[in-house]
Parts: structure tokens; sequence; C-alpha cells
């Protein structure tokens, strides 16, 4: 059980979405969690690539880092998909109240995806200086999805459902991967 202070609040949360999303602090702690998470999801794809597909170790370090890249939007997909659908199918705050409704697991959701797009910009433009190139669509693409979702955190009062419903946009993340490695 947790230490109960004067107020008979909980001194440590129990769970991540017990956190107090109103504060810049937490805000900022989940959006460099989201970023950590990705990051390592990332490397992880890279080193277990290297250890399991002959495929993998033949490519260029272009297609090495556009493979590593996939994978990391497929976890990306995974967890905005499933946002998404308890966005519409769960009867809440953020689906009852599609301006101003908020939860702490969209909260959670949002900080986390805004980490995401950090982690997407740091690495779009990280290859692009290192492979002397530049995808001006991609890069467009990536800064409105970072200033969309950073945009929905600074305004702490309007509500989360549009947010969420986009992350079902990236539900085609996961096949792309597959098919994308199976094509190579």
């Amino acid at each position: 059980m947790a230490v109960m202070g004067n107020e008979e609040e909980p001194l440590h949360p129990s769970s991540v979405f017990d956190l107090d999303y109103s504060s810049t602090s937490v805000q900022l702690q989940l959006i460099c969690l989201g970023f950590g998470f990705y990051a390592l999801i990332f490397f992880l794809s890279h080193f277990l690539s290297v250890l399991l597909s002959q495929t993998y170790v033949c490519l260029s370090a272009k297609e090495k880092v556009f493979w590593c890249l996939a994978a990391t939007r497929a976890m990306f997909g995974v967890q905005g998909s499933g946002a998404g659908l308890r966005a519409l199918m769960e009867d809440g705050p953020v689906f009852s109240d599609k301006v101003r409704g908020q939860t702490s697991w969209s909260w959670f959701t949002v900080l986390t995806a805004c980490g995401f797009f950090v982690f997407e910009n740091v690495a779009l433009h990280g290859s692009n200086l290192v492979f002397r190139s530049f995808d001006i669509p991609l890069a467009a693409h990536h800064a409105f999805a970072l200033a969309g979702f950073s945009g929905t955190v600074l305004c702490r009062d309007m509500g989360h459902f549009l947010a969420i419903i986009t992350l079902l946009l990236e539900m085609s993340t996961p096949f792309t991967c597959i098919s994308w490695m199976l094509l190579k």
C-alpha cells in the first residue's frame, strides 16, 4: 500500500495512469519516456536483426536504418491503433466530450506519441545528414505530426479525441513493416 500524506492521497502513484498530468515536469518526463522507449525499440530492432536476419546483414546502411525505423513505426502503430480503437469503442470522457474530454490514459498516449514524433524527427534529420538526402514530404509529415501533438499538450483544456483518433492512421504501419521486410 502506498504511503499516505496528510490529505489521504498516495505519495507514490500506483500506476502510470495515476500521475499528475497537469504538471509540466510529468509531461516532459513522459515525452522523454516515449522518445527513449522508441529509441530502444530502434536499437533492439538493429541488434536482433543482426543476430537473426541474413537479409538485414546484406542491406546497405541506409536500408538498415529504414528497416529499423519500419520496425519502430510498427510498434508505434500497435500503440496508436489500440488507443484509437479504445477512444472509438469505450463509452468514456474522451468519446462523450469530443471537445474537452481527457483521461489519464489519453494523456499518457498523447505524451508518449509526442515523444515518438520527437524520435521520428531526430531520426529523419539525423539520417538526412548522414546520408546527404532530404525528403521534403516526409519532413513536412513529421513536422506536422509533432506540431499537432505538441499543440495538444500545450493547450491543456483541449480534448484528446481528435488526436487519439488520428493515431488510427498508424494502423497500417505494422503491415507496411512486415511487407517491406519480406520484400527484401
